[in-house]
């Protein structure tokens, strides 16, 4: 199977909303919402949206972010992976572990020490997915949702 992959550009933006909207069978994204996202995506260092193709036909995307830290001696950074989305027509067919082949390559290519990633706790197929690649469960993680009202109580 060939699969080829890119980074994503703006003229791609529509088939990234479609391809975001198939991921859990949401509404796409309005395009006005989608372009002001992008350009805000686009501002970040080290950011990069990619496209998977099968035949020219776009089948998947994921996201990587590089992010430098201090937490080791020396310079290290790794990658946060984000948003892995194969269209359902052809899941179970290899895409996703091409893609997710690809984005650790790219990681190791920029330099990164490690690769992580987090999924919704009911995406049971998707974590084997995942340790069948070699990725393990480290810790957990945690999410707070801010309102804009959010203090801190000394």
């Amino acid at each position: 199977m060939s699969v080829d992959i890119r980074v994503a550009s703006r003229e791609d933006l529509s088939v990234l909303v479609e391809l975001y909207a198939q991921m859990d069978g949401e509404s796409p994204l309005p395009t006005d919402s989608a372009a002001e996202i992008w350009n805000a995506i686009a501002e970040i260092p080290n950011y990069q949206i990619y496209l998977a193709f099968q035949n020219q036909e776009p089948v998947g995307t994921f996201s990587l972010l590089y992010v430098p830290t201090m937490m080791h001696r020396g310079y290290h950074k790794f990658a946060v992976l984000d948003a892995v989305t194969v269209i359902p027509r052809v899941r179970s067919q290899g895409i996703g572990t091409l893609m997710m082949k690809a984005a650790l390559k790219i990681s190791a290519e920029a330099g990164c020490y490690k690769v992580t990633l987090s999924s919704n706790l009911k995406r049971d197929r998707a974590h084997q997915f995942y340790q069948a690649l070699g990725f393990e469960q480290h810790g957990w993680s945690f999410k707070c949702v801010v309102q804009p009202s959010y203090q801190i109580n000394n």
